[in-house]
């Protein structure tokens, strides 16, 4: 009969990839920690957040108008104008300006308020860092938003004292319509003083006028009587044109006012907002404000060598260039209406000269007679509506201040706006809780600890015959002669169910010899391999067959105590190795609680172990007991831990290597499968202990099911109780 050679795959490539089942089974032994860590965290933010200060916010809403800022003609959509006016509205609401305007404000009086001031420096005039830091202090408690989907900014203070932040939000709203309006009112007094002069010469013009009117009505006699028929005409024909003169000639007065108060103003002069990209300009010089602003303030805290500054200048530089270039596109456009103004006026003027041709084969007299009362009439109607004009506020360009205007003012708050208490301490608690699976993530990327049955598959590259479960079992009577064990003491438990399965595979291995001479190891302590052999023995014992247990770990035996040995002090495998006159009945003691089995234990522990065992006595031992057995079963000590277990493998037929979950290690087990190499022609299976109840498919039902976990209708077995917890076994075995 030919024997099947266990096959060996070292170049196999171990799989270390961390997969999400590692996590999770990792995660559930550490969740305690994860649990500590999170609630940890969050009583720590608690009581961080329980001493902090009170902060109040309060709220004013100011309108921005869209339909009174929008300039027809301009070079970009009315929608993105808009976005750019109200994006200007912002920045100038958080400008430095309107932050030095209301720490001023005697009202307020922030310079002396502890709350706001607590350095209790004031001079804010004179010293550069104390204005820096109490404009920063300012602006830092201010936040200025545009309200979505509306034509709203909000302006929010926040404040230890509820009643200073509503001031505070009231007064950066006044502070900045005050400021805006003043603008608009300056430029509008210039474009009146300019029309105010224009105006005085023209009726200067138009009183010079009246009186030659008058003058030729009394030589000519007509005292308003009306002239001719064709005269009439030719009037009616000259008053339509000078109507039309009338109204060119006024816009090309508001054009050229326009364009002078621009052409003459400094760079930050406004822009009329009839014309196109003024809101650009306009939104330029502010931003180029704030940098100027921004440069003076780290320029007088860290000195003109400051690496930061050589940016700003850069930045700067560029405004200055796109604001020159915006102005030039700006001071052009009004320049184009200017132009056009004065060709509307020429073309008109054309037209009258020509009416006046057709009259020169008239009287002289009469001809000038009229040419005067249609140029009266004319220029008094344009004085009249340039007159009206000025009087009434209708400049367009200087006169529209309400663009902003005040929606709601600030109330005081009632309650807190920070410290948020529980959304801080939910936000500790995700802080605990992802550091804490952080650590576990560590830990399962470098734990070289087997948590699978398929690790351990992977790592020795051998066939699994069993997977053992987890189980307790209830402690027995202390006259019980055996020590309680799942085959025994819980015979229907997914524990004794898993040995079974082991005494199965055992009996399929393909081995050429009746006898089985089975040696059991393992890469550490603690692993269950004593514990896993004394229950594998029972198994065959139930099946009416001899058993042999030998205890050849001659370091740290434990059959002695397991099987509580009524004779103790008994010759055993060390008596029998050392003296050549024993013989092998002498040293083997039966157990009377399971028919069959027998053991041979270990009384006296020799002081060299590995000689004793390679002084040749043992294969006499071997050979003896497979002649008179049926299976014999060795255990043996850790084998990386000393050479013993190597020593009885060259004599057995079968050698199961037991590993435990979440005990052994990767390494170990790697190096004990290189260790195994040495012995081609043994059969060589894998017994898992320790497995979860989650991965106890491998072995048996679990109590769960039911069915191996209960006794006859249901009910469960008092000396088999399943927990997670507790391991196989107990002891070093």
């Amino acid at each position: 009969m030919t024997v099947n050679q266990p096959e060996f795959a070292p170049e196999a490539v171990e799989n270390k990839t961390l997969v999400l089942a590692d996590f999770i089974r990792v995660a559930r032994k550490f969740v305690w920690l994860i649990l500590g860590l999170s609630f940890g965290c969050a009583v720590v933010v608690y009581i961080w957040s329980k001493q902090q200060p009170k902060l109040y916010d309060a709220t004013a809403m100011i309108q921005v108008d869209q339909h009174g800022t929008l300039s027809l003609g301009a070079s970009i959509g009315a929608s993105d104008e808009y976005e750019l006016k109200i994006s200007t509205q912002i920045i100038a609401l958080q400008s430095r300006d309107v932050a030095l305007k209301v720490i001023k404000d005697p009202k307020l009086d922030l310079l002396h308020n502890k709350l706001f001031n607590p350095s209790g420096m004031t001079d804010i005039d004179t010293n550069p860092f104390t204005r820096n830091m109490l404009v920063g202090a300012f602006l830092g408690s201010l936040s200025v938003d545009r309200v979505p989907k509306s034509e709203l900014i909000s302006v929010t203070f926040r404040s230890r004292s509820p009643a200073l932040s509503m001031a505070v939000a009231n007064t950066v709203v006044d502070a900045y319509m005050e400021v805006n309006f003043r603008h608009r009112y300056q430029s509008s007094q210039e474009i009146e003083k300019w029309l105010g002069e224009e105006l005085d010469a023209l009726k200067n013009k138009v009183q010079a006028e009246q009186r030659d009117v008058l003058d030729q009505e009394l030589k000519l006699g007509v005292f308003s009587q009306g002239l001719t028929g064709e005269t009439s005409l030719l009037q009616s024909q000259l008053e339509g044109l000078m109507s039309a003169e009338i109204s060119e000639e006024t816009q090309k007065f508001l054009n050229e006012a326009q364009y002078h108060e621009f052409e003459s103003g400094d760079v930050d002069t406004f822009a009329p907002t009839t014309e196109p990209g003024a809101t650009v300009l306009s939104t330029l010089s502010v931003q180029l404000s704030e940098l100027q602003a921004q440069r003076m303030a780290l320029s007088d805290r860290f000195g003109p060598g400051y690496p930061q500054l050589r940016q700003l200048d850069n930045q700067i530089a560029g405004l200055r260039k796109g604001l020159a270039e915006a102005r030039t596109k700006v001071l052009k456009s009004a320049l184009n209406n200017v132009n056009a103004a004065d060709k509307a006026d020429a073309e008109i003027h054309k037209n009258i000269e020509a009416v006046k041709a057709q009259a020169e084969a008239r009287s002289p007299e009469v001809v000038h007679f009229e040419e005067a009362k249609v140029q009266y009439i004319t220029d008094q109607a344009l004085y009249n509506s340039l007159l009206t004009l000025l009087g009434a506020g209708g400049i367009e360009s200087g006169l529209k201040t309400q663009e902003t205007n005040r929606m709601s003012v600030a109330d005081i708050p009632t309650m807190p706006s920070r410290p948020r208490v529980m959304l801080n301490t939910m936000a500790g608690f995700g802080m605990g809780f992802l550091f804490s699976l952080l650590i576990v993530g560590v830990v399962s990327a470098l734990s070289d600890t087997v948590e699978t049955v398929e690790q351990i598959e992977e790592a020795l590259t051998l066939p699994v015959l069993a997977a053992v479960p987890v189980y307790k079992l209830e402690p027995s009577d202390s006259a019980v002669v055996l020590q309680p064990l799942a085959t025994i003491n819980a015979p229907r438990s997914a524990g004794a169910e898993a040995y079974r399965i082991l005494r199965t595979s055992v009996n399929l291995m393909p081995v050429s010899k009746e006898s089985r001479i089975i040696g059991f190891t393992s890469c550490g302590p603690g692993e269950g391999k004593s514990t896993t052999a004394l229950n594998l023995a029972v198994t065959f014992a139930q099946q009416g067959k001899r058993v042999l247990v030998i205890d050849a770990d001659l370091r740290k035996p434990v059959l002695a105590q397991r099987f509580r040995l009524p004779l103790p002090s008994a010759p055993g495998l060390s008596r029998y190795l050392s003296d050549p006159t024993m013989i092998a009945d002498e040293c083997i003691q039966p157990i009377d609680a399971v028919p069959g089995l027998n053991v041979m234990p270990v009384q006296e522990i020799p002081p060299f172990p590995s000689e004793l065992l390679a002084q040749g006595r043992l294969d006499d031992l071997i050979g003896w007991a497979r002649r008179h057995y049926d299976i014999v079963l060795i255990d043996t000590p850790p084998a990386l831990l000393v050479t013993d277990a190597l020593i009885v493998a060259q004599s057995l037929d079968i050698i199961l290597l037991v590993a435990r979950v979440g005990t052994a290690q990767r390494r170990a087990l790697r190096r004990l499968r290189e260790e195994l190499k040495k012995f081609p022609d043994k059969q060589v299976a894998v017994v898992v202990n320790a497995v979860p109840q989650s991965q106890s498919y491998y072995g048996g039902y679990g109590d769960k099911h039911g069915y191996y976990g209960s006794n006859g209708g249901g009910k469960k077995s008092s000396s088999a109780v399943v927990e997670r917890s507790q391991p196989v076994g107990s002891g070093r075995g």
